[in-house]
């Protein structure tokens, strides 16, 4: 069998050349590999089954550490059509190929958004590792129906984000066992952690000896718990709990109306951040929180504006996340500049919005979109609906059978 040498130590053609013939040249069997200068590293798991029917899942971001896959990270953050052109050059390459099972398709993102084909892995992979706990049908479920001919499952996930850490050998012997049992003790207080050991007898120094998968309502959030565990940050058995919500505002006067929001989500439990984020006097910051607002884990911003109220319809120009504009009542137009503002924004730039100085409202509408994807937040919303029925019906018997004189002066 002719060896095969992959030759990318340099980008230098005559370098290539004369590591080739150094080696015995391109007769025996030799070849050169471009090198291929990537910015990511991206992976597909593709499966075909005996009646070549092909599923695709979620393209996944892979991070390498001295060539170990060390993190996966599930879906990989880039743009949708990065997504879309990476399954289709996964799909492609499979179709391709013969043989019923899954298929691991590892690629390379270059800096002018081409994807490059690395290889091909026909079997169940690492990066496929995290579809246990993400997705509605596991990597290895997924290979048996497709080896006994049986239909193929959901590939989606059933999760917003998850992150997959490999467990390496940090160590030789039973100091390597200790750091390892060290890290899933602080796996085991995050939420959403799953660990997976695989139970082997010898500890060496990067053997892949487990994994754990982290499950969350976004990346921001996953990572956040992730560092948690990595780094001990939060580590005290109440990891520190990143916020879903930002209620911004452009100053402070604005914030006797705006706390109402807080209160809202305070009383639902759901995790938010307030902050001052001036349109016109920190444009600077206010770019980079709404940039970076989804990275950060956040799922909506509430802002808060008076006068021309540009804070909601700026923010909601430079993220894809809900914006819940709330017009703050000004000295001089009573509100109306700022609501007129917010719901004339141009096509293609949507901003909700609640009635003037009405912040309670934009907490509940916050918590409504939320439970769209929560059922524990749905459910509180429920309950809060019917505490409000009741209380307008205790009230109203009240007043039936006290009389409106007595209702007033109790």
């Amino acid at each position: 069998m002719l060896n095969k040498v992959f030759l990318s130590l340099c980008s230098n053609n005559s370098c290539f050349l004369f590591l080739a013939s150094a080696l015995g040249g391109f007769g025996r069997g030799l070849y050169v590999e471009k090198w291929a200068p990537f910015v990511k590293e991206l992976a597909v798991i593709v499966v075909r089954g005996r009646d070549n029917a092909i599923v695709c899942y979620p393209v996944v971001e892979t991070i390498h550490k001295e060539s170990i896959c060390h993190i996966v990270k599930a879906p990989a953050v880039v743009p949708w059509k990065i997504r879309q052109l990476a399954s289709d050059v996964a799909h492609k390459a499979v179709s391709s190929l013969e043989g019923a099972g899954v298929f691991a398709v590892e690629l390379f993102l270059t800096s002018d958004g081409q994807i490059l084909l690395n290889e091909v892995a026909p079997r169940p992979h690492n990066s496929g590792h995290h579809t246990i706990e993400s997705c509605y049908t596991s990597q290895y479920e997924q290979h048996l129906r497709a080896v006994l001919g049986l239909p193929l499952g959901d590939p989606s996930m059933k999760t917003p984000a998850a992150m997959m850490y490999n467990l390496l050998g940090e160590d030789e012997g039973d100091q390597g066992f200790h750091l390892a049992h060290q890290m899933i003790a602080k796996a085991l207080t995050i939420p959403g952690a799953n660990v997976h050991w695989y139970d082997k007898p010898e500890m060496r120094k990067q053997r892949k000896m487990g994994h754990v998968t982290i499950v969350g309502p976004s990346m921001g959030v996953v990572e956040a718990r992730m560092n948690s565990m990595l780094v001990g940050r939060g580590y005290d058995g109440q990891p520190a709990i990143p916020p879903r919500i930002g209620i911004i505002m452009g100053s402070d006067s604005d914030l006797p109306v705006m706390k109402d929001a807080s209160k809202i989500l305070t009383m639902f439990g759901v995790p938010h951040e307030v902050r001052i984020v001036s349109a016109h006097r920190t444009p600077e910051l206010m770019c980079s929180y709404a940039a970076s607002a989804r990275d950060r884990g956040l799922q909506l911003i509430i802002a808060g504006a008076g006068g021309a109220a540009h804070l909601p319809g700026m923010v909601a120009s430079l993220t894809p996340l809900p914006v819940i504009g709330v017009p703050v009542r000004s000295s001089s137009l009573d509100g109306m500049d700022s609501l007129l503002s917010i719901v004339q924004m141009p096509r293609g730039v949507p901003v909700a919005t609640v009635a003037i100085n009405n912040a309670t409202n934009a907490g509940l509408l916050a918590v409504r979109i939320l439970g769209a994807g929560d059922p524990d937040l749905l459910a509180r919303m429920s309950q809060y609906q019917e505490d409000t029925r009741e209380e307008v019906l205790r009230k109203a018997e009240k007043l039936q059978s006290q009389g409106w004189e007595s209702y007033l002066n109790p």
